[in-house]
């Protein structure tokens, strides 16, 4: 029995010593054997945690700080190979590589991320300080990008033609906003692009699926020239101020439509949005306290919105607002008015923005 646990207590103490002993890569003679530059991109940090410090903090602060070292490693490596491709460029008129390389050849290369990018931390037990290791190898990270650049080029595909579809049923809103998020995508895919020839000059323009992302961007740039004007209107407003037409009704609703993109047009077939608004003044009663008459008047509104791409009715509703006055009933409808006026815009805008 006593044999038994003098065993167990070997056995657990030489795992407490396997445990805390340092990994490898905390030498670095190791890092540059077992991690070859011309093989990997690596990064490493080293932080002495303060007494009273959050650890966790801490551990965040020194993997991020890693993760900044390989990416740098990176960095420098695009950098150098840009300024090769000038070189090469001034010397010899062209080169057989492609536009992504002089598109962004002068200025600073921004690498977001790194698939497959791995981090290790290690806390001396003696001295409290905490290190981190981050590497990639470079075949590992050229295949991970190749397969990246797939993805979001298919991704952008789909985007596409969302944002195509909302155009034909005139959903110009929607539409705008879903380009944004294509344009974030052709971003991605030009960095890992760039990142990728950095990575291996000799790639072809073929595996890059170069053609297909500029066929791509020919198209985002038709759709965004087709967008830029925003959403066409025709509107329909009749306004009535017992008898006499009240055509502020109209401005104060163009004016709050225009900050959201909306401009105006003069008949229907060249609208994305047929809108027609009805209103009118009643008197509603006047009421008379010591030397003063309160004038009240009820203005009521009929809005209809169609979607003029499919002709279809998606709103049609009746709303009235009262207005006071002492002066007198039109006064007092003038007032109605401007306080129905913003619910008829914030309507409008609730519609088309569906």
């Amino acid at each position: 029995m006593r044999k038994i646990l003098l065993f167990l207590i070997v056995l657990f103490s030489a795992g407490m010593m396997a445990e805390n002993a340092a990994p490898g890569w905390m030498d670095a003679l190791v890092r540059e054997t077992v991690y070859p530059a011309e093989k990997y991109y690596t990064g490493f940090s080293s932080v002495k945690a303060e007494k009273g410090a959050d650890k966790s903090a801490v551990y965040d602060r020194v993997q991020q700080n890693a993760r900044i070292a390989a990416i740098s490693s990176i960095q420098v490596s695009v950098e150098q190979t840009i300024e090769r491709y000038l070189q090469n460029a001034q010397t010899h008129g062209s080169v057989a590589t492609t536009d992504i390389m002089t598109s962004r050849a002068k200025s600073h290369t921004s690498i977001k991320d790194v698939p497959g990018l791995k981090v290790e931390t290690w806390e001396n037990p003696k001295t409290g300080e905490i290190s981190a290791f981050a590497w990639v190898k470079t075949s590992d990270l050229s295949n991970r990008l190749m397969r990246r650049i797939a993805v979001n080029i298919g991704k952008t595909e789909t985007e596409l033609r969302n944002v195509e579809l909302l155009i034909e049923r005139g959903e110009k809103v929607q539409a705008k906003n879903s380009l944004t998020g294509v344009q974030t995508l052709l971003d991605n895919i030009e960095n890992d692009q760039r990142v990728m020839l950095c990575i291996d000059p000799s790639v072809s323009n073929d595996d890059l699926s170069l053609e297909d992302t500029n066929r791509l961007k020919e198209r985002y740039r038709a759709l965004a020239a087709e967008l830029k004007n925003g959403i066409s209107v025709y509107l329909n407003c009749k306004a009535d101020l017992f008898s006499s037409p009240y055509a502020a009704l109209k401005s104060e609703i163009q004016g709050a439509l225009s900050p959201v993109g909306c401009s105006f047009v003069s008949n229907t077939d060249q609208s994305d949005w047929s809108i027609s608004i009805t209103a009118a003044a009643r008197e509603y009663n006047a009421a008379t306290t010591g030397k003063y008459t309160l004038y009240a008047v009820i203005v009521d509104a009929t809005i209809a919105i169609t979607k003029t791409a499919t002709n279809q009715l998606i709103y049609e509703n009746q709303l009235s607002e009262k207005g006071t006055h002492t002066h007198n009933y039109d006064q007092a409808a003038r007032d109605a008015y401007q306080k129905i006026s913003p619910k008829i815009s914030a309507i409008i805008k609730e519609q088309i923005a569906q």
